[in-house]
C-alpha cells in the first residue's frame, strides 16, 4: 500500500489569511442573529447612546438595522474599527480588571462584517459629515462621506451568506426570532435610562422612551400586576431589581433577566439564587419573572469567559448567591405582597367551646377523617395550641338584600360564654360563612373574602410540625403487628440507602432484608392506616424528586410525610375542626403556600365583587 501523499512529507505551519481568521472567530462571536445584535446594540451603548432602534426583518438573517444617536466614529477610524482585535474600550491587559463597558475584545465588527454584508454610517456631533462604508466577506467594497445624522447606522444583510454550514443549523425563523426578541428584551431592561424602539419583520413590538426608571421599563416590557421591588445591599453586593408574585411564573427560565455590572448574563447559579429565595412560594416546575441588576466590584468579576461574553466567572459566587436569595425572600415577607389574615385577639378562655376531646365522630378538630384521625401527635398539637374554637352558628346569617353582604346578626349566635360572641366580627378577625366541594372553605375578614384549600393549608400545618418533630427526633411510630417486606427499584434502594437515618428518625423503623428487599418494623402514626409497603415506596419516590429539586434529606421528609398525611378532597371538617385547622395556619411561619408552591388561599376584595357586578 502506497503512503498517503499528505502523510508522505512533513506538514508547513503557516499564518492563515485575515479572513479565514475572521471567520473561524465569527463562529464564537456570531453563533446566531441575536448574538450580533446584542455585540451592535451594546457598541451602541458604550457610544453613550440615548436612543437605540432595533430593525429586524427575516429573523436577522435577511436585515438587522441597528440605530443609535451615540458619539459616532470619527472618518479617520472608521475602517479602523473592522480592524481586528481594534478597539477603544481597553489599552492593557489590567483594564480587564476594572471594566465598566460592555466590549473590549474588537472581534464584533469585523466577525460580522465576514459572514454577511455589512454597511456602516457614521457621523461624530463635531463632524460636518458621515463616513459610509460598506463590507462584503470581510473586504471593504466601497467607502464614501454621506449626509448623515449624528451617530451610527450600522445594517447587517444575507447573514451567513458564505458560511452555508453555519446557515444550515439555524432554527426555524420563528425560533431565531424569539431569540432576538429576548436579547432586545434584556437590553432594553438592562439600560432603562436609554430609549429603546424594536420592531420585527414591520410590526413594533415595543417603543420604550428614555430616562425610565427600572421599575417602569420592567412593567413595561414584562406586562403583569405586581411586581415587588428587591432591591438592597447584602454583603459585597448592591442589587436592583423587581421580581413577579408568586402567581406570575412561567414554565422556564425565559423570564429572567440577570445582569452583573450591567452585563446582560446566563447563569444557572444565580438563577437557582432567585428560586432559592421564592423558596416554598414556588409551585414546582415553575420559574419566577423578574430582572436583577447586580453590582459588584470589577476586579471580583471575570467577563473574558466566553467571546460571547454572555457568562462570567465571579470570585464570590457563594456570597452573590446568597445575597440575592436573602433580599428576595424579605422582599416577599413585606407586608401587603401577599395577603394575611391578622389572627384575633385571644379572649382569655371566656369564649365556650367543644371538648378538646374528640367530638362525637371521634375526629379531632382541627383534622379531617380518614387516615388522620386519633393521631397522638395532633391531639397534642390540638391541646397545646389552646386555641378556644369558634362555635359554629345555629342558624344561617342574615344577608343584606341590596347589597349581598353577610350580615352579623347576634340573635342567631349560640352564647355559650355569657353573652359574648363566640365568633368575633370582620372587625376583630375572621370568621367561617361556608364551603365548597368539600375542600375549600370561605371566610370572611372585614371588606374581604378568603377562599382556603383545606388540603394544602393542612399540608402546611404538618409540614411545620413534621420539619420541626424531624430536627427533634420526636416523630412518633407506630409498630406493625407484624413486619413486612419490599423489594425496592435499584434508584428506589439508592434513596433508601441515602435517607436511611432520617428514616429512622423519623417514626419510620426499617432496615436492609437482602438483596434489594427492606423490612418495615414501624411507620410514622400520623400514616398509620396505610399500607407500609406501598407508604414507604411512595415516601422513597417523594424524597428521590424533592433532592432533584435541591431540598435537603430532612424538608424532604417533612413535605413527604405532611403530603401524604393531608387532609384530602371529600374529607368533610365540621365548622369547628375548619376553623381550628385556620388557626394553625395563620400561626405558620410560610403561611401563604404549601411545601409545593401551591397558595393556601386567595383573597376577593369587596371592591373587586362589586366590579364584577357592575357596582363599581
Amino acid at each position: 500500500m502506497k503512503p498517503h501523499p499528505e502523510k508522505s512529507r512533513t506538514p508547513w505551519i503557516r499564518p492563515l489569511p485575515e479572513r479565514v481568521v475572521n471567520k473561524i472567530a465569527a463562529g464564537e462571536v456570531v453563533e446566531r442573529p441575536a448574538a450580533a445584535v446584542k455585540e451592535l446594540v451594546e457598541n451602541a451603548m458604550d457610544a453613550g447612546a440615548e436612543r437605540i432602534e432595533i430593525i429586524i426583518e427575516g429573523s436577522g438573517v435577511k436585515l438587522i438595522k441597528i440605530v443609535d444617536n451615540g458619539c459616532g466614529i470619527p472618518e479617520e477610524q472608521v475602517e479602523v474599527a473592522f480592524g481586528r482585535h481594534a478597539t477603544s474600550k481597553i489599552s492593557a491587559f489590567d483594564d480587564l480588571e476594572n471594566l465598566y463597558t460592555f466590549g473590549f475584545r474588537g472581534e464584533a465588527l469585523p466577525s460580522i462584517a465576514s459572514v454577511a454584508r455589512l454597511r456602516m454610517v457614521s457621523r461624530p456631533s463635531g463632524q460636518d459629515v458621515g463616513t459610509e462604508v460598506i463590507y462584503e466577506g470581510g473586504v471593504l467594497q466601497s467607502r464614501q462621506p454621506i449626509a448623515a445624522p449624528p451617530g451610527t447606522c450600522v445594517e447587517v444583510e444575507n447573514l451567513f451568506y458564505n458560511t452555508p454550514a453555519r446557515r444550515k443549523f439555524l432554527k426555524s425563523e420563528a425560533t431565531e426570532a424569539r431569540h432576538i426578541s429576548r436579547i432586545a428584551t434584556a437590553l432594553a431592561i438592562g439600560r432603562a435610562d436609554v430609549g429603546f424602539s424594536y420592531t420585527l419583520n414591520g410590526r413594533n413590538i415595543f417603543a420604550l422612551p428614555p430616562g425610565q426608571s427600572l421599575g417602569e421599563r420592567v412593567a413595561g416590557i414584562l406586562g403583569g400586576k405586581t411586581f415587588v421591588d428587591v432591591s438592597g445591599e447584602y454583603g459585597p453586593v448592591s442589587m436592583t431589581g423587581f421580581v413577579g408574585a408568586p402567581d406570575m411564573t412561567q414554565n422556564n427560565r425565559n423570564g429572567q433577566y440577570i445582569f452583573v455590572n450591567s452585563r446582560f448574563i446566563y447563569s444557572p447559579v444565580l438563577s437557582h439564587a432567585i428560586a432559592a429565595g421564592f423558596g416554598e412560594l414556588l409551585p414546582a416546575g415553575r420559574f419566577p419573572i423578574g430582572a436583577l441588576l447586580v453590582t459588584v466590584d470589577p476586579s471580583e468579576v471575570d467577563v473574558n469567559v466566553h467571546p460571547s461574553k454572555t457568562e462570567v466567572r465571579l470570585s464570590h459566587e457563594r456570597d452573590v448567591h446568597e445575597a440575592i436569595r436573602k433580599l428576595i425572600k424579605e422582599a416577599l415577607r413585606q407586608d401587603g405582597i401577599i395577603p394575611a389574615f391578622h389572627r384575633p385577639e385571644d379572649s382569655g378562655g371566656a369564649s365556650g367551646g367543644p371538648s378538646r376531646g374528640a367530638g362525637p365522630d371521634n375526629r379531632i378538630p382541627g383534622i379531617g377523617g380518614g387516615d388522620t384521625a386519633n393521631v397522638d401527635f395532633v391531639r397534642e398539637l390540638y391541646r397545646q395550641s389552646d386555641p378556644a374554637p369558634l362555635r359554629p352558628d345555629t342558624a344561617p346569617p342574615r344577608v343584606d338584600r341590596e347589597t349581598g353582604e353577610i350580615l352579623e346578626d347576634h340573635e342567631h349566635r349560640s352564647d355559650a360564654a355569657g353573652g359574648q360572641d363566640a365568633a368575633p366580627g370582620p372587625s376583630v378577625g375572621f370568621r367561617l360563612v361556608g364551603r365548597f366541594s368539600d375542600l375549600y372553605l370561605l371566610l370572611q375578614a372585614g371588606e374581604d373574602l378568603y377562599i382556603v384549600d383545606q388540603h394544602t393549608a393542612h399540608e402546611r400545618v404538618l409540614y411545620e410540625e413534621m420539619l420541626r418533630r424531624v430536627d427533634e427526633q420526636s416523630i412518633n411510630g407506630q409498630n406493625l403487628l407484624f413486619p413486612a417486606q419490599v423489594e425496592l427499584s435499584p434508584i428506589q434502594l439508592a434513596v433508601f440507602d441515602e435517607s436511611l437515618e432520617i428514616l429512622n428518625h423519623s417514626g419510620f423503623t426499617v432496615s436492609h432484608f437482602g438483596g434489594r428487599t427492606v423490612n418495615i418494623e414501624a411507620v410514622p402514626a400520623v400514616m398509620a392506616k396505610r399500607a407500609p409497603e406501598k407508604l414507604l415506596v411512595k415516601v422513597l419516590d417523594d424524597i428521590g424528586s424533592l433532592r432533584k429539586g435541591g431540598y435537603d434529606l430532612k424538608k424532604a421528609m417533612a413535605q413527604s410525610i405532611a403530603c401524604r398525611s393531608a387532609v384530602m378532597a371529600g374529607d368533610r371538617l365540621n365548622d369547628d375542626e375548619a376553623v381550628h385547622l385556620l388557626r394553625m395556619l395563620l400561626e405558620c411561619r410560610d403561611k401563604y403556600s404549601c411545601p409545593h408552591g401551591r397558595p393556601t388561599f386567595i383573597k376577593i376584595s369587596r371592591s373587586d365583587l362589586d366590579k364584577q357586578f357592575g357596582r363599581g
